[in-house]
């Protein structure tokens, strides 16, 4: 099944905006959506709260593709963003992100995720936050280090210090540490949700996986 999923954040025009990404996503890759999924009123609460979409979390199988607008359709912050993509890849969903043209799957980098993840902040409307003045509190701005991410993943990854990166870099260390740290590359790589998805599917009695990324406690 092919699905679309839109988030209603705080009017309908922000459902109308979400659609039209959608829809010109579908055209220019010609693919046939089976069902538009629509959640309504879940703007400002956790995802530990919404229902709705939990439901629709659980009910997808494997081979399933789910095309969204941007990030933020699936959480309010990294950590549930990364939960989600998480849950869906575990049960090989693949996961569209209409707004930037990609397709993420099992061997997707963690490197080309990150950066559409690291600027999350509470979720507006598509126009709210394209007309807002100035950054909005909580949020993160762009950096220098964004360019190195990878070869900064790379080297975290193979247990490089902090120091030695930045030696590789040419940068100070200092700077360093606290990009590493106001991102949570660490506790990311530690979590390797990329590299241990196998440690997510979980046989039932009749053989088949099922997806085990329970979000309601």
């Amino acid at each position: 099944m092919v699905y679309t999923l839109l988030r209603q954040f705080s009017d309908d025009l922000s459902l109308l905006h979400q659609r039209a990404i959608v829809m010109g996503y579908l055209r220019s890759r010609q693919i046939l959506a089976d069902q538009e999924m629509i959640e309504f009123g879940s703007q400002g609460k956790p995802l530990t709260e919404r229902e709705q979409f939990d439901s629709f979390l659980h009910s997808l199988e494997a081979g399933d593709r789910v095309i969204i607008d941007e990030v933020q359709t699936l959480g309010s912050t990294m950590e549930e963003i990364l939960t989600v993509i998480n849950c869906m890849l575990s049960r090989n969903v693949t996961l569209d992100l209409a707004s930037v043209e990609l397709e993420v799957g099992d061997r997707t980098p963690l490197a080309r995720i990150l950066p559409l993840i690291m600027h999350v902040d509470e979720p507006t409307t598509p126009e709210g936050r394209r007309s807002q003045k100035g950054r909005p509190k909580g949020s993160r701005s762009a950096s220098k280090f964004d360019s190195y991410l990878d070869r900064i993943i790379a080297q975290l990854k193979a247990g490089t210090n902090v120091s030695a990166i930045a030696r590789d870099l040419g940068v100070s260390r200092s700077s360093l540490k606290d990009y590493i740290e106001s991102r949570q590359l660490k506790k990311i790589l530690d979590d390797s949700w990329m590299e241990k998805l196998t440690a997510h599917y979980h046989p039932n009695p009749e053989g088949v996986p099922e997806m085990v990324c329970t979000l309601n406690p």
